[in-house]
């Protein structure tokens, strides 16, 4: 390949790199909140059960269903940060010409120019 078409790939590959790389930015930011709400409610819930568990346990009584509830609220959170986290979008994969990380989706390679072939057309 010669030098025109590398400088080429290189630019096409930079251009189309910022672009995704703004997508995905803003996907992730939406999953990121998602993950901080989850763990808000996780350590208000946390509190509220530990305060409410001095509270029966110094009236010598059994733990209710209200800590129950906080308890499975805390579960439910749990599982929206995984799935927040499952729905992060990754941003690297690996050129398998020269080897470097490059951005993903991208049909150059940002480092030697060289094209990329997706694994599902490559098989």
């Amino acid at each position: 390949m010669n030098e025109v078409s590398r400088f080429i790939g290189r630019c096409g590959a930079g251009v189309a790199s910022a672009g995704s790389s703004m997508k995905r930015s803003a996907a992730n930011t939406k999953q990121d909140g998602k993950i901080v709400d989850a763990e808000k409610t996780i350590r208000t819930l946390t509190r509220e059960i530990g305060n409410l568990t001095v509270l029966m346990l110094d009236g010598e009584r059994q733990l209710g269903p209200d800590i129950k509830e906080r308890y499975l609220a805390i579960v439910e959170a749990r599982k929206a940060i995984e799935q927040a986290e499952a729905q992060k979008v990754y941003t690297k994969n690996t050129c398998p010409v020269c080897g470097k990380k490059t951005s993903a989706g991208l049909h150059y390679c940002g480092h030697c120019g060289s094209l990329i072939v997706p694994e599902a057309l490559a098989e």
